[in-house]
């Protein structure tokens, strides 16, 4: 304790101006250079320093910390925005594929994109066309929408309204074969 209350009071009295220093012998006790560079400060002083050396870093771990949830939230947003974008061209293509059930067909669409290599929804539309078409309205085809040539016969009527409705899957069409079956 007494080395401590020696250092304060050398502190205390050494003048500011550099010529007045006192020169670092081999002798000097306190360690300083004696060329004005390494100059002591109060202890108070030194104190306020190192607390406000302390609060700066806190503050700079504060902040860090805080950019790095920033980082992360604005990684979050950019995942989100191209999920939905993708989301979006999905169920126009799907619109125009004229789907049966379009919530269905976009998570399997969604599914196969996302385990293709470099994705491709119009090929994954394909691809469950393909696999389940029953996922799709029939596309009719130019024999449908032409008017069929009556033959005779009501047996014949009746398997070419059977036919067509299986075709074109449309209700109105089975209406019509059930309607055909019924009449004696």
């Amino acid at each position: 304790m007494k080395k401590s209350e020696d250092r304060v009071e050398q502190i205390v009295s050494m003048p500011t101006e550099p010529d007045s220093t006192p020169k670092n012998t081999a002798g000097n006790q306190n360690g300083l250079s004696g060329d004005g560079s390494d100059r002591l400060v109060p202890v108070s002083e030194a104190i306020r320093y190192r607390k406000r050396a302390q609060t700066a870093e806190q503050e700079l771990g504060d902040l860090k910390g805080q950019f790095q949830d920033v980082k992360v939230e604005l990684e979050q947003a950019r995942q989100a925005m191209s999920h939905l974008e993708r989301r979006q061209a999905i169920d126009e293509i799907l619109t125009d594929a004229e789907t049966v059930d379009l919530g269905v067909a976009r998570l399997l669409t969604e599914t196969a994109v996302t385990m293709m290599d470099e994705p491709d929804i119009r090929l994954a539309i394909e691809d469950l066309r393909r696999h389940k078409p029953y996922l799709f309205h029939k596309r009719r085809s130019d024999a449908s929408v032409m008017p069929a040539r009556h033959r005779d016969g009501p047996g014949y009527r009746a398997e070419e309204a059977a036919e067509r409705a299986a075709v074109s899957g449309d209700r109105r069409d089975l209406l019509k074969y059930l309607r055909l079956r019924r009449k004696p």
